[in-house]
C-alpha cells in the first residue's frame, strides 16, 4: 500500500517512509491511499489488543520492509493492559489513559517509536 500527501503534490510513499518522514515534501499530511475492508476480521477470535492491532495494520504494510516485523512491534508497543469497559450490551469502550505514561498517546506514539526503531535498526 502508498501513502499520499493530502496536498496531493508529494510522490507516493510506503508506510515506512511516512513514518519517518512524518510530513510531506509539500507539508501535507500522509494518509493511505485506499482503506482495505476488514470485513474479514472475526474480532470476538481474537485474544489481545497486540493482535488485534496487527490484524488491522497489515493491510497497510503489504509491499512494505516492516511487514515481516509487523507483529513483533504490535506486541512491543502494546505490552500493557487495555481494558475494556462495557457501556451497555455490547457496546464497550477502550479506555486510553491505562498505558504506562496514562495518556492516549501510549498507543499511536508507542507504535511508531517501536516502527521507527525497526526501520533504523535495518538501514
Amino acid at each position: 500500500m502508498k501513502f499520499v500527501s493530502t496536498r496531493k503534490k508529494a510522490p507516493k510513499v510506503s508506510a515506512s517512509e511516512a513514518i519517518l518522514q512524518g510530513l510531506a515534501p509539500d507539508g501535507g499530511l500522509y494518509v493511505p491511499e485506499s482503506f482495505p475492508s476488514l470485513s474479514h476480521l472475526h474480532v470476538h477470535e481474537i485474544s489481545s489488543y497486540p493482535e488485534l492491532a496487527y490484524e488491522v495494520l497489515a493491510p497497510f504494510f503489504e509491499d512494505d520492509p516492516l511487514k515481516e516485523d509487523l507483529a513483533q512491534i504490535c506486541m512491543d508497543a502494546f505490552n500493557f493492559p487495555v481494558p475494556l469497559v462495557s457501556l451497555r450490551g455490547e457496546e464497550m469502550v477502550l479506555e486510553l489513559y491505562h498505558g504506562p505514561t496514562a495518556a492516549f498517546k501510549d498507543f499511536g506514539a508507542r507504535f511508531l517509536a517501536a516502527s521507527m526503531e525497526k526501520i533504523l535498526e535495518t538501514q
